[in-house]
């Protein structure tokens, strides 16, 4: 049987998990992880509290936050354009330079804001191109970035002190 992983996204699923509810699978042998996007710190402290959950940020404007009460990573949108930012927030986060995750934490946050002006898939892709990395269009239904969604998201990129193609 494969560990498995609890997925709290209500912004996709219109439906938050209750905290009671993910407490009760939490002792289910494969539920092993939660990915908690529900924008809610208090239920996370209360899931790690009750849980031995590995608990993973799945909201990127909270990763430092939810590094802060106990989560042990992301399940990122950020991190595919923006992946040694994110590596150097939790290393020094985990040697305790918080000052320092703060810092990146910062600087990250045109990112956090930019890549979902839109759904993430279409201008994370859309970033990724500006970056150098061609990765090809998005798949339907879903769109490619506008050009003026483009221009707006090369501001955030550089912004974020990321270098363009």
């Amino acid at each position: 049987a494969l560990p498995m992983m609890l997925y709290d996204i209500p912004g996709r699923t219109g439906v938050a998990l209750s905290t009671v509810t993910i407490l009760e699978l939490s002792r289910h042998p494969q539920v092993v992880a939660l990915k908690d996007a529900k924008n809610d710190l208090a239920a996370t402290s209360q899931v790690l509290a009750g849980s031995e959950l590995a608990v993973y940020s799945g909201d990127d404007v909270l990763n430092l936050p939810l590094l802060a009460l106990g989560a042990v990573g992301f399940v990122s949108v950020v991190s595919h354009v923006a992946t040694p930012l994110l590596v150097e927030l939790v290393q020094a986060y985990d040697a305790g330079d918080v000052a320092r995750a703060r810092d990146v934490n910062l600087r990250l946050q045109p990112l956090y804001v930019g890549l979902f002006r839109t759904q993430g898939v279409i201008l994370s892709k859309a970033a990724l191109g500006l970056l150098g990395f061609p990765v090809g269009p998005v798949r339907m239904p879903l769109v490619d970035a506008t050009e003026e969604q483009i221009a707006v998201l090369q501001q955030d990129l550089t912004d974020a002190g990321l270098a363009l193609a």
